[in-house]
């Protein structure tokens, strides 16, 4: 089954057109679950895209590490 088949590309005149989202004119996301948003044991920032936007996280390597 080909998906993209039917695609067309979009002029910017359709691009206006376009509702939903979650964005704002500010392009931040409205209503954020912050509650997908996490770090990794490296230090990374996990979660949807918009996490790196409202949490940090230390720059610690943390994995496997046993308490001494």
């Amino acid at each position: 089954m080909n998906i993209m088949k039917n695609a067309k590309k979009l002029k910017k005149a359709d691009l206006k057109n376009i509702s939903g989202g979650g964005l704002n004119t500010s392009g931040t996301i409205e209503n954020p679950n912050l509650s997908l948003c996490g770090c990794s044991c490296s230090g990374s920032v996990t979660g949807p895209w918009y996490c790196a936007q409202y949490i940090a996280c230390p720059q610690v390597y943390t994995c496997n590490q046993s308490a001494v």
